[in-house]
């Protein structure tokens, strides 16, 4: 069977001597795996196609539910050059694409990320803000069920205090917290502006200023949140801290 998608190259890796295996957001069908036979070779048909970030129009042969089906086609229609010309720029963006790729499930449909991670890519082209990657990562947090809750302790309801516990990926009072566990400390605005993010749609992002501390703050919480309830860690985060403050 032969079917053709619309896809976004999540990553690639080698296959063999000269083969691919590469992963796709597709508009339809979500996180597929597909094999390439030989695109490293001189001359290849495929090009630069299968570069991660490539947005392309692609074609995938074999059985409707293959492990691995072969990419008969591979087509750019936007190729995001840019943002692989800034190592710091590109490993950020790595960051949110693993991310994509260890929430949501293989095969799942998911065409309202497949459009928010196509729309992130196209501001980050024409601007650099951090608020595109932190608003990705709330909404795609949203969209998978990672979400962490913020409005009052998880246990009582209170909403007197805001300290956000990792741990539970929820908000505790005081008197329901474990005095030993670590946590958050977050204000009104930090909350507000959580809130809004989460509720705007992409094309407000453009018009919009942040202040960067307070950004930085709701990053902090978003991150602990991901590194305690959605993934152990994400291996691209780890490398733009170990190494990109030299770069």
């Amino acid at each position: 069977m032969l079917r053709t998608t619309e896809a976004i190259v999540l990553r690639n890796h080698p296959y063999l001597e000269a083969d691919l295996i590469v992963s796709y957001l597709t508009r339809g069908s979500g996180i597929v795996e597909a094999y390439a036979k030989s695109p490293r070779k001189i001359g290849s048909r495929f090009g630069s196609s299968l570069e991660p970030l490539t947005y392309a129009k692609i074609s995938l042969y074999g059985k409707e539910h293959a492990n691995l089906p072969r990419i008969t086609r591979s087509d750019i229609i936007k190729p995001f050059n840019k943002l692989r010309e800034s190592i710091k720029i590109y490993l950020k963006i790595s960051e949110i694409l693993e991310l994509t790729l260890r929430t949501l499930p293989v095969r799942e449909k998911n065409d309202r990320v497949f459009s928010l991670l196509l729309d992130m890519l196209s501001f980050l082209e024409e601007d650099h803000n951090a608020l595109y990657i932190i608003y990705y990562k709330i909404k795609l947090l949203e969209q998978t069920g990672f979400a962490p809750v913020l409005r009052g302790c998880i246990r009582c309801g209170d909403e007197t205090d805001r300290f956000y516990y990792p741990s539970n990926g929820a908000v505790l009072c005081k008197d329901c917290a474990d005095i030993n566990e670590e946590f958050i400390v977050f204000d009104r605005s930090v909350y507000s502006l959580y809130q809004y993010l989460s509720r705007i749609e992409p094309v407000i992002l453009k018009r919009i200023k942040v202040d960067e501390q307070l950004l930085s703050t709701v990053e902090e919480l978003i991150d602990a949140h991901i590194n305690y309830n959605v993934v152990e860690k994400i291996n691209s985060k780890e490398f733009i801290q170990m190494h990109c403050s030299a770069l």
